[in-house]
């Protein structure tokens, strides 16, 4: 290789963004990341929906100090959500909600932080929070 070529090489690694260095982490079922990260998003999803949830996960991501999630909320035990007994009753009678919770948390003095969150998405939540927070798109999805 020349030396401009190598020259060339390393400028366009520098001027890659920090992020596509890292590698995407999915804590455990069981782990204190995941609890941490669950914990913070339960009482904001609970607040709206009212009652006590816990979650169905389907996906949780970390990235760089960010956390991904979609799952779907339930009562303890294992309940489902009544969504007509809730704010919701109307999107859900009209087929216009989904049962999931889309939620983008980032880490912040030790603690996650609930930066954006859809209840009851029909659509890819996170293709606008990769433009509004300067995001790269695997902490979403592998693709």
């Amino acid at each position: 290789m020349s030396r401009r070529a190598l020259l060339g090489a390393c400028i366009a690694v520098a001027a890659l963004p920090r992020a596509a260095f890292a590698q995407v982490t999915i804590p455990q079922p069981g782990s204190a990341q995941r609890g941490a990260i669950l914990n913070a998003l339960r009482p904001v999803v609970a607040k709206e929906i009212g009652g006590d949830i816990e979650f169905v996960v389907s996906t949780i991501r970390m990235l760089n100090g960010w956390a991904y999630v979609s799952a779907k909320p339930q009562r303890p035990g294992g309940a489902p959500i009544d969504w007509r007994a809730t704010k919701f009753r109307k999107a859900w009678e009209q087929d216009m909600m989904s049962d999931l919770v889309l939620a983008l948390l980032q880490l912040q003095g030790g603690d996650w932080r609930v930066v954006e969150y859809e209840i009851g998405p029909t659509d890819v939540s996170w293709v606008e929070w990769i433009k509004q927070h300067n995001l790269p798109r695997i902490l979403f999805i592998d693709k």
